[in-house]
C-alpha cells in the first residue's frame, strides 16, 4: 500500500508537467516583433497555431486550445464548411467539424507571403493538413490567410482567417470583354 501512496504524487506531478507544456505558448506567441526578424516571427505565430491545432485532438488535451489562438471579435472562413463564422461559430466549427478528422498542419515555408507591421501582421500561402481520423490518413491541401492582431500584453491572436480547398481541377478562366474597335 505505501508503495502505491508513492507514485500518486509521481503521477500527478507528471500530468501537471505535461498539462502545463500543452498549454504554454510556443515560440510564435513569446517572440518579441521587430523588423530584423520580422518573417521568423510571423512563422512562429503559423506554427503556434499548427501546434495548437495538434494538441487540441490528442487525448486528453482541451480541444478550446485552439480557439483560444483567435481573437474575441475574429472571423474564420473555414476550410471544410461555410462561413464567415464569429467567435462562436469559430469554436463550434473546430470542436464538431474540423477537430474529429484529427488533423495536423504543415506550412509550405517556401511559397509564403508575410507583409504587415508588428501591430497587424498577416501571411499568406498554402498548408497541407493530414487528417489521422481515416486509415490511411487522407491529406487535403489548402490556401490560407491569417491576419494577426497585437493584443495588450504584446499577446498576438488571429483577427481574419480564410482557408480554402485548393482547386483539384484547372482554374477556369475569366471571361473577356470584347475588344473595343
Amino acid at each position: 500500500m505505501k508503495r502505491l501512496d508513492r507514485r500518486v504524487p509521481r503521477y500527478s506531478a507528471c500530468l501537471i508537467v505535461l498539462a502545463t507544456v500543452a498549454v504554454w505558448p510556443t515560440a510564435g506567441w513569446s517572440q518579441t516583433c521587430s523588423p530584423n526578424n520580422f518573417k521568423t516571427f510571423v512563422e512562429g505565430l503559423l506554427q503556434n497555431w499548427a501546434d495548437k491545432l495538434k494538441f487540441s485532438w490528442a487525448p486528453h488535451i482541451d480541444p478550446g486550445l485552439i480557439g483560444a489562438t483567435y481573437a474575441p471579435d475574429a472571423v474564420l472562413l473555414p476550410t471544410c464548411s461555410k462561413g464567415p463564422l464569429d467567435s462562436a461559430g469559430i469554436r463550434h466549427y473546430f470542436e464538431e467539424d474540423f477537430l474529429p478528422l484529427k488533423p495536423e498542419a504543415t506550412f509550405d515555408w517556401d511559397n509564403n507571403k508575410i507583409g504587415g507591421d508588428c501591430s497587424r501582421p498577416f501571411a499568406s500561402g498554402l498548408y497541407l493538413f493530414d487528417l489521422f481520423a481515416f486509415k490511411p490518413e487522407q491529406h487535403v491541401q489548402a490556401r490560407y490567410t491569417y491576419v494577426f492582431k497585437q493584443m495588450p500584453g504584446n499577446v498576438y491572436l488571429i483577427e481574419q482567417h480564410h482557408s480554402s480547398l485548393v482547386p483539384t481541377k484547372p482554374a477556369q478562366e475569366c471571361p473577356k470583354l470584347p475588344s473595343k474597335r
